[in-house]
């Protein structure tokens, strides 16, 4: 019952993006692993994992997606998850629950980060992990890392929204559904708010913020007071892209972005001791 009515709320937001899942034309399937795990949101969660294409591994990096009908395919459609494999680094893509191959439940898309995160600890537990998320996958990654079970070492968040309002106060029906959670259910709403999670990171994962100067659904002064926050409790840096609209970074400044990403990753992740041998 509490699952339908959830599915029932949520069609405002994402029914619009909640489709069957197909592999991007530019995936070579044969080159991904099937992984299915439980959440603790209770859906059972569609992934892949994709290895390092070099003989040296240095991390594991988690990838958030954004709302879309690709859902996990994001990555792969538009070369992000190449870029970081290319890199030599493992990375695991995955539906949040609703959306793509994964069972719809609640709106606890922090515990499906979480769960994720934990699970790609299991797969590669001699590596670092750190998480890369874009818009949804971005705020819900930094919600995530208010909890203190996650794992992530490191984060880079673009077109993360500060709170819910700050996305949806343009559409009506979703804008009344926020107001109405806030009055009668303020703790879901709380657990779903980025700014209320960078005021309470556990372990203090340094951050990368990316933000598109074209971006119309969270501008850059929406990342601004989002890394005002997270600056008072983490190391964070900042990057305001140039002709970049939401999501894109990678599209608008390929060779700048791969950079800023991998240099990133390389300082906090890859420099880092790997958990087998900090055991030791």
């Amino acid at each position: 019952m509490k699952t339908l009515a959830y599915q029932w709320f949520k069609k405002p937001f994402f029914g619009r993006f909640m489709k069957p899942w197909k592999w991007p034309k530019e995936a070579v399937q044969a080159d991904w692993r099937r992984l299915n795990f439980r959440s603790q949101s209770g859906a059972d969660i569609s992934a892949l994992i994709g290895e390092a294409h070099t003989r040296e591994v240095k991390g594991a990096v988690l990838m958030c997606h954004p709302m879309g009908v690709s859902a996990k395919g994001f990555w792969i459609k538009y070369g992000h998850a190449d870029l970081l494999r290319a890199a030599g680094y493992h990375v695991m893509v995955f539906d949040f629950n609703g959306f793509g191959e994964s069972q719809s439940t609640t709106m606890d898309y922090p515990l499906d980060v979480l769960s994720a995160g934990i699970v790609l600890q299991r797969e590669f537990p001699a590596l670092n992990i750190g998480v890369v998320g874009a818009s949804l996958g971005a705020a819900m990654a930094m919600c995530s890392m208010a909890n203190h079970d996650h794992v992530f070492k490191a984060a880079v968040l673009e077109s993360a929204f500060p709170t819910l309002l700050d996305f949806w106060s343009r559409y009506p029906i979703p804008k009344m559904g926020i107001i109405v959670s806030k009055i009668f259910y303020p703790a879901g709403e709380r657990k779903l708010r980025p700014l209320y999670a960078a005021e309470r990171l556990v372990n203090k994962p340094p951050m990368l913020l990316i933000y598109g100067e074209e971006d119309e659904f969270t501008p850059v002064h929406d990342g601004m007071q989002l890394h005002s926050t997270v600056s008072q409790n983490t190391s964070a840096e900042f990057w305001s892209v140039p002709g970049a609209k939401h999501t894109h970074a990678f599209a608008a400044q390929p060779e700048q972005y791969a950079d800023k990403i991998v240099t990133f990753l390389d300082a906090h992740i890859a420099s880092l001791p790997a958990l087998e041998r900090a055991a030791n």
